[in-house]
């Protein structure tokens, strides 16, 4: 910030705050997916953590959000935290898959079913949210790998991001999949136990502006 100083030395000064802050961000991906990440759990609305995650990773790119949000949307016994960090995630993905620019659509429904999750109950209240992007698409034969630790099709990338999000969804007994195609984008759709409205008293958890 100091106007005295050479151009070669605030660009070096510059590339170390960068390299400060993306090491901040790979020990926190880390403490997430350490045995001590387990969620601190309150209900809260999805809608609203979705909303400001994805506004958060997109203010200021040429990538926009266009939600489709049921209007009897349950509440979700989460940790708002973690949860945030899941969809931050998963739209920077998105916002990387398209360069040059495009929209994410993102839907959230309730449902009593998980399809192919081989675990999870069904006839129980889900939360299910879909993010499709329509970006460049995974290759089929690499598309089981996404979510392994330390598995990255990025020059730059720990491999960490997708692997966290499945350890965070699997703390939270909900259940993560992707579908791609090459050229054709990629749907990655969440499931999560939802609260019924008697168990919170209210009729509703979803937020509008």
């Amino acid at each position: 910030m100091d106007g005295k100083l050479s151009n070669q030395t605030q660009k070096l000064l510059s590339e170390a705050e960068k390299a400060s802050i993306r090491a901040q961000d790979l020990t926190q991906q880390l403490l997430t997916f350490s045995k001590g990440g387990d969620p601190v759990k309150k209900t809260s609305s999805i809608y609203e953590i979705i909303k400001d995650s994805a506004n958060f990773i997109l203010h200021g790119s040429s990538v926009s959000c266009q939600y489709e949000i049921a209007d009897d949307l349950l509440c979700a016994e989460i940790d708002t935290g973690q949860i945030s960090q899941v969809i931050q995630n998963l739209i920077l993905n998105a916002k990387q898959a398209m360069p040059s620019g495009g929209i994410i659509k993102v839907s959230c429904v309730n449902t009593t079913s998980v399809p192919n999750s081989g675990l999870l109950p069904d006839n129980r209240p889900y939360i299910k949210i879909d993010i499709t992007d329509q970006g460049v698409g995974i290759d089929k034969n690499i598309i089981d790998k996404i979510f392994d630790p330390y598995f990255s099709t990025k020059k730059d990338g720990s491999g960490l991001g997708l692997a966290i999000v499945h350890s965070i969804i699997a703390k939270h007994n909900g259940h993560i999949s992707a579908h791609s195609e090459l050229g054709g984008g990629t749907v990655f759709t969440v499931f999560l136990p939802a609260v019924e409205a008697a168990e919170t008293k209210v009729h509703l958890c979803f937020m509008t502006d």
